[in-house]
Order: C-alpha cells, then sequence, then structure tokens
C-alpha cells in the first residue's frame, strides 16, 4: 500500500496522469496502443485508468478499449490523475488493502475509473509469486 500512496503524492503534484507500474507488471504487446485509445475515450473527468482487464463483475463498454468497471481487481498498472491522487489522499488511511480500497471507492462512486479491454498489462506470476515488496493482504489475515 505504501508505495500506492507514495505515487498518488507524486501524481498530486503533477499537471498530467502518472503511469503507476507494480514491481511484477509486464507490458502486453498492445500496451501502447491500448493506453493511447482509452485516454482518447476517456471522458473529461476521468480520475483512474486500469491498465489490466481484471474485473470481480462484469465490466461494461464505454468505447473500443475503456471499460466501465463492475469491481477492478488489481493494481498492476493504472494511470492516475492529479485530482484524483489528491482525493485518494485526503481519504487516508486506508482501512483496508489497496485494491480492495480502490474497488470500492469506484463501485461507490466517489472515484471516476475505467479498466480496458485487451488489457495492457498483467502481473508477472500468479498473485504474490515472485515480488519481493510485502503486500497488505499478507498483514490482514
Amino acid at each position: 500500500c505504501g508505495s500506492h500512496i507514495k505515487a498518488w503524492r507524486i501524481a498530486a503534484k503533477r499537471k498530467e496522469p502518472l503511469l503507476v507500474l507494480e514491481d511484477d507488471a509486464v507490458a502486453l504487446a498492445p500496451f501502447v496502443s491500448t493506453i493511447t485509445q482509452a485516454v482518447k475515450e476517456a471522458p473529461a473527468d476521468v480520475g483512474m485508468i486500469f491498465l489490466s482487464s481484471k474485473d470481480r463483475g462484469w465490466p461494461k463498454p464505454a468505447g473500443k478499449v475503456l471499460m466501465i468497471p463492475s469491481f477492478v481487481w488489481t493494481t498492476v498498472g493504472y494511470l492516475i490523475w492529479p485530482a484524483t491522487a489528491k482525493k485518494l489522499l485526503s481519504m487516508l488511511p486506508l482501512d483496508m488493502p489497496v485494491d480492495n480500497f480502490l474497488a470500492w471507492h469506484i463501485k461507490e462512486g466517489r472515484i471516476n475509473a475505467f479498466s480496458v479491454k485487451p488489457a495492457a498489462v498483467r502481473q508477472a506470476q500468479t498473485w504474490n509469486v515472485g515480488s519481493d515488496v510485502p503486500h497488505s493482504d499478507d498483514i490482514a489475515h
């Protein structure tokens, strides 16, 4: 969680969105084209675009690649806009793992976020394998 909060602090000081990738993120073949298209399709008030197509529900198309998530499920890679970074920082402290925190606030309409299909990134291995970063889920359970 700490590395995401550090990224949000950086994003909050910028004028442009920040690309956040976890240490185990792998860019997929459509990385550039998917991100480029998603940014073109995103509304002016976009807050985040998740670069994975992982979802715990049934996302709905919002464009050619842009999706409205049902319950976004991974923080392996995302774009975050400064206003949303500031909003997330104002909502600290986190009271759950960062993936769940973001998914919940997106579902509740506090954050205007999208995902993409096809995915632009994936995790290198199965969750929590091969990463040297401690995960908040490990502490919570």
